[in-house]
């Protein structure tokens, strides 16, 4: 099984799929990628962080559909890790960049550092829709009988 590691590491838990939820955690991500854009005149920090919180809610669904959820313990570490995970070589390059704003975004809350440029928030947005867009793709197909829009 692909996720014994994260089993016995105790990262994630079992959990039945809440499809109503599911949908209502994608229909959020997408408003925080809106979020993200309206806040690039307003704080480049900030923008970045919250494609980055659009990224994670967006992985925490993916692991709900596929009947898991973190644990407290480096939750989204393992988020970015289940993620890429499921998701494959396709999306290694997301996936990784991912990891890195999930660095980046540590230092701005727990150390106030504002240290994202302009291309970089840009950046972050672009790679946040398209991991939201795979990660909704990846469930439909998963899960043809749930409606989720």
């Amino acid at each position: 099984m692909k996720y014994q590691k994260f089993l016995k590491d105790n990262l994630i838990k079992k959990i039945k799929p809440d499809f109503k939820q599911i949908a209502f955690q994608l229909k959020r991500s997408q408003k925080d990628i809106k979020a993200a854009e309206a806040n690039l005149n307003i704080d480049l920090t900030w923008s970045f962080t919250i494609a980055y919180h659009a990224m994670i809610r967006a992985g925490r669904v993916l692991m709900f559909a596929k009947g898991y959820l973190p644990t407290t313990k480096n939750s989204h570490k393992t988020i970015v890790e289940f993620t890429k995970l499921i998701l494959g070589e396709e999306y290694k390059e997301a996936a990784s960049k991912f990891n890195r704003m999930r660095r980046k975004r540590h230092d701005f809350i727990y150390d106030s550092k504002n240290h994202i440029t302009i291309s970089e928030a840009k950046s972050s947005i672009e790679t946040a829709i398209k991991l939201i867009n795979k990660i909704s793709v990846f469930i439909k197909e998963q899960n043809p009988q749930k409606k989720l829009f």
